[in-house]
């Protein structure tokens, strides 16, 4: 499998675990009604709902061998209310409440996600609510920072990234000397 593939499968299975956990979660007002990266418009009858996204993954080998990608991936989720008429904004901060609790419980040793990141941060909230006027629906936006790691194994490109050039003499002779080169990470 090569190098891209791992890292896109790993953001993949990462997106999906937080979708699947905040469906756990039953949050009120939102319920089964968490998607990842939603492209069609909600329903009318769809009150509240949350959109998960995956949009920015930073990547730094750190010149390891055997190489380690140590990602820093950015996760948002927009909170969509709609018919909530007065009450939006208290719908919005409450849900983006129960999500935070959610998704940020006391971390056990093994880390958020089953071990599958490393930290997870809260970065900030946004919304849409406006005082020029009225707006159909209200949104949202909370953004995470996860951080983990992906270990290509095999099929991964190699790098000498490290070697010792050594030189042994006897003397002050020219043929007292002895040169050897040294490869770690090969």
């Amino acid at each position: 499998m090569s190098t891209s593939l791992r890292t896109l499968d790993a953001i993949r299975l990462f997106r999906h675990a937080v979708v699947d956990l905040l469906k756990t979660a039953n949050i009120d007002g939102i319920g089964n009604n968490v998607f990842e990266a939603r492209m069609k418009n909600a329903w009318p009858e769809e009150t509240g709902l949350l959109v998960v996204y995956t949009t920015i993954t930073d990547f730094d080998d750190k010149r390891t061998s055997p190489r380690f990608y140590f990602s820093d991936t950015k996760v948002e989720i927009d909170v969509i209310s709609q018919g909530e008429e007065d009450s939006t904004n208290d719908f919005l901060d409450n849900v983006s409440a129960a999500v935070v609790l959610a998704l940020q419980p006391v971390e056990k040793r093994e880390g958020p996600f089953v071990g599958t990141v490393k930290r997870f941060v809260l970065k900030s909230f946004a919304n849409n609510l406006s005082s020029k006027g009225e707006i159909d629906r209200g949104t949202q936006r909370i953004t995470f920072s996860a951080e983990w790691t992906c270990c290509v194994t095999n099929g991964g490109p190699t790098d000498n990234f490290l070697t010792g050039k050594t030189t042994i003499a006897m003397g002050d002779g020219e043929g007292n000397k002895q040169e050897f080169e040294t490869k770690v990470g090969t």
